[in-house]
């Protein structure tokens, strides 16, 4: 599931524990898109967090709802995990 959390980052969730093959994944498929835009990620037991700025994407892209850049990406990012 995927969902906003709070202003500035975005959350995918399942209800299992993510292996430690699938935590590394996240983090390696992340590297590329890092940026003063997309600051990090966070990975959990059953989350992962992506961390962005969103008054520099609403800036830099010319968007007023700045969540759909780091959606996409973490949608990337967790690939075709399933719960």
């Amino acid at each position: 599931m995927f969902f906003e959390n709070g202003e500035a980052a975005i959350t995918f969730q399942v209800k299992r524990v993510f292996t430690d093959k699938e935590r590394q994944t996240f983090l390696e498929r992340f590297a590329p898109h890092k940026s003063d835009e997309l600051e990090s990620l966070v990975v959990t037991e059953s989350t992962v967090n992506l961390l962005y700025n969103p008054t520099k994407i609403m800036e830099r892209h010319d968007t007023i709802e700045p969540a759909g850049i780091p959606f996409e990406v973490l949608k990337e990012v967790v690939g075709d995990v399933t719960e």
